[in-house]
Parts: C-alpha cells; structure tokens; sequence
C-alpha cells in the first residue's frame, strides 16, 4: 500500500460520528435508529408466518420459484440474511433522506480522473479484508470452545455462515469496496476501518525490524480501541447465531398455532371454540408464544448491529469497554463464561419458576409481569437499530425507552427475574426448603449485582463522550424513574 494510503496516528480518534451529535434539543443522528428496527422486528415476524406456511426449514426456501435452500440451518442463516438486508436497507435510506447534500462523498482520484490508482487502493482493501477474514476463520477452526471439529457441536451453524460470509466475500468483497471508498470517502473514517488496522498490524513488525518505518507504520490508541471492538464481535457473533437458531424455530411454529385456524388449520382458537381451553393451557401458550417472539426479534436485531459495521448505515465503532472490569461483568453474563460459573446461577430459571405454583391465576399474573418486562427489553435493542452492540460505543440512544430510564434493558430483565424467580423462593422457604431458597436468593442477588456493575461500566465508558453527559443530565435515573 502506498504511503498516502496509511493512517497515521495523528488521525481523530473518532470517526465520522462527531459531528451527529449537536444540542440537545437539536436532532441527532441517533434519534430515529428504531426506524431499522422496526424494520427488522416486522421482517422477523414475516418471515416466521412464511417459513411456517411454506415448511421452509424442512423442504427449503423457494424465492419466485428459485431454491434458496434445501436444509434447516441454511434456512435460518438465510432469514437472519434477509433481516440484517432490511435493516440495513431501511436505515441506509433514512439516513440518505436526512441529509442528501452530504450522504455521498467522492473519492478524490477519482474525481482527479485517477482511476486505475483508485481501482489498487480499493483491491488492496480488499485483499487487507480476505487477510483480516481468513484469520478470524482460522481462529474460530482452532479454538476448541467452538468445537468445529465435532459433527452436532453447538456452534456448527456458526460454522456454515462463516463459510457462506468466506465466499461471499470472495465474490461481492471487491465491488463492495470499490462502492463505499468510491462514493463513502471518509479519512477520519479509515482510521477506524479493519483493513487499515490489518495493514499497520502488518507492516508494524517490518517497521521495528527496519527501524526508519517505525514512525510511520506505529500502533497506538485507535489500534487498541479497533481491538476490543473486534473481540466483541468474536465473542458475540457466535452466541447471537446459536440463539437465534433456537427461538426462531419455536416462533414459526407458534406463528402457526395462534394464526393455522385462518387457513383452516386447528390451533389456539379452536381450542377457545371447543370451551375447554383452561387457564393452565393460556399460561403455556403465554408462555412459550411470548418468549419466542420477543426473543425471536430481539436476537436477531442484535445479530445485524453485531455483524454489521459499514459507513453507510453510520454504524462504526466508535470505541470499545476499556476496562477488564466491564468485560468481567458483561462476559459473566453469557456462555460459555456463564456456564463456567453455573453455580452462582442457581435461582430457577423462569419456566421452572412459574410453574412451581398450584393456583393458575397467580401464574397468570406472574407470566403478564414477565412479558411486560422483556417487551421492554426487546424495545430497548430495537431503539438501537442497526447501533447495537455490548460493550461499545456507536452513538447515544437518547429516544423511546432511554428516554425513561438510562438502562431500560437491564432494569426490565432485572424486574421479569424478580417478579418470577422471588415468589418461587419464597415458596421453597415455606415448603421447609431452605437451604435451597437460600442459594438461590444469593444466586438472584448476584445476577442483579452484575447487571448494576454493567450499568456502572457503561457509563463510565461513555462518559469520555459530552454527548452522553447531555444525555445524563435530562434522564437522571438509572434504573426506576424517579427512585434510582
């Protein structure tokens, strides 16, 4: 690569997002990010009644007759394809639409006619990005809590999508960085992209070997902030996929319960018809119908911001949690970590929770409170659209829920393990179970002391932001408006 094509260190330590954010009374960029999510939340439930009316995930998907796929895990790498192309559609145009003037910018050689020096600068990313790529495979081949030489391992689904994303790139690699450094130049933003970090990890080594180029190809600040947001990726990619392979099923065939009567099938409403539906069969389907729909959407709008970084959706990284702390506690909070210390967690888990009492209604009441508090959960990942991440900072979500309450999200999973798992340990004390009540209150307690070191982390993360101090000073509480 040539020399005006590295970045130095001198570069902004923030990308293109400075300037989205103005008065507070202003509008910012992030304040309509829901739009994509939206998007994305009704694409989820399209395609669950499609895939239920057609058998998608048993004889494949079929596109204006053409087959897409012909197995069940294609199937679903196919859906989680077709949400993240809505929601970045969606958002692409929204931001287009918000500002014209500015959404496309040229790149200099070619506006100087310099076309065959811009078509090796753009062949040169690309080729950083297959580096890049073919390493991140390679790490995800060896690492042995994958499993990817084990045939039924739980991340086999991440496997094939890391293969379809090898030749994906392989073909729409080169065109795609022809479009966005041709029509999205943005130096500032190079300095955050992977194929320039990829370059100064290379060309570093040689530099201190040479000694001359060590100035001029030098690691640093942006360097550890590209870093950890790449770790984030590693680690939760993975974990999102897996989910979303086990809810979205459960909501296409629930898809096809609540709704088979229209198409004269037998489901929920001809049991309300017969008059024998009772309130232990409503505490079921409430159950099992509410938690794969919302987590359903709410996983695979966390797939898409996961995946996707791109400048034309505004989405980069702007920086990643810099404390060993904040991963601790955010990492505690998901496997294999979380199954690593599966001792601390020992409060029953919701299902198990509800299901401990005799009297229905109590249930009942139980189960509206659960799925009021992972409405709220969901509504808080879909606020960020395309943003969402752990651990990282790509703009402040001031709109909808954070309008309230500035973790909307842990404060509602918090109070739907309350509102559960509480009156369940409460019941063991009384049925002479008390060591267990015990272990599971200390086990409750825990998982809410973690979610209140998140909250506490993250703001101090974001607080190297003055947008985010803005923000502090219009929402004051953290969890529970007006109390804490």
């Amino acid at each position: 690569m040539s020399e005006t094509n590295t970045i130095r260190l001198e570069q902004p330590s923030r990308p293109q997002f400075e300037n989205s954010m103005g008065d507070y009374n202003g509008s910012w960029i992030t304040d309509y990010a829901w739009i994509s999510g939206v998007a994305g939340a009704v694409m989820t439930f399209i395609l669950a009644a499609w895939y239920n009316a057609t058998q998608a995930l048993q004889k494949g998907l079929y596109v204006f007759g053409f087959q897409l796929t012909d197995n069940r895990t294609e199937g679903l790498i196919a859906a989680l394809l077709i949400i993240t192309f809505t929601m970045v559609a969606v958002e692409a145009l929204r931001l287009w639409l918000r500002d014209k003037a500015n959404f496309f910018s040229i790149h200099p050689k070619i506006k100087a006619g310099h076309y065959f020096s811009f078509l090796l600068e753009c062949f040169g990313n690309y080729l950083l990005y297959l580096i890049l790529l073919t390493l991140v495979i390679q790490f995800y081949h060896s690492a042995n809590e994958y499993g990817y030489i084990r045939k039924h391992a739980y991340y086999q689904p991440w496997f094939q999508f890391l293969n379809l994303v090898w030749w994906g790139y392989i073909y729409v690699g080169f065109p795609y960085a022809l479009l966005t450094r041709g029509f999205k130049y943005d130096t500032k933003g190079d300095a955050f992209e992977y194929a320039y970090y990829c370059q100064r990890l290379i060309l570093w080594p040689v530099g201190k070997v040479l000694g001359k180029l060590e100035n001029k190809y030098q690691l640093g600040e942006i360097d550890k902030k590209i870093t950890r947001g790449l770790l984030v990726k590693l680690f939760f990619t993975p974990i999102m996929t897996v989910f979303f392979f086990n809810n979205f099923p459960h909501f296409s065939n629930n898809i096809g319960y609540v709704f088979g009567d229209l198409f004269g099938n037998a489901g929920l409403w001809s049991k309300v018809a017969a008059g024998n539906y009772t309130n232990s069969m409503l505490n079921n389907d409430l159950y099992n119908i509410s938690t794969s729909l919302i987590f359903s959407i709410d996983v695979a709008l966390a797939w898409c911001g996961y995946v996707i970084s791109s400048r034309w959706v505004d989405n980069q990284t702007i920086s990643a949690e810099p404390t060993t702390l904040g991963w601790m506690v955010c990492l505690l909070c998901y496997p294999p970590v979380q199954v690593a210390t599966g001792w601390l967690y020992s409060p029953p888990g919701e299902k198990e929770a509800i299901y401990m009492f005799d009297v229905q209604w109590i249930i009942t009441i139980f189960l509206v409170l659960m799925i009021a508090s992972y409405t709220v959960y969901m509504l808080a990942t879909l606020w960020f659209g395309t943003r969402f991440s752990n651990l990282t900072h790509r703009g402040i979500i001031r709109k909808g829920p954070f309008a309230i309450v500035r973790h909307p999200a842990y404060a509602s999973k918090n109070f739907a393990w309350w509102c559960i798992m509480f009156p369940a340990i409460i019941y063991n004390a009384i049925d002479n179970h008390f060591l267990p009540a015990v272990l599971q209150f200390l086990g409750l307690v825990l998982m809410t002391y973690l979610y209140y070191w998140r909250a506490i982390t993250e703001e101090r993360h974001l607080s190297c932001d003055p947008a985010y101090h803005d923000y502090c000073k219009h929402v004051r509480y953290r969890f529970i408006p007006g109390v804490i």
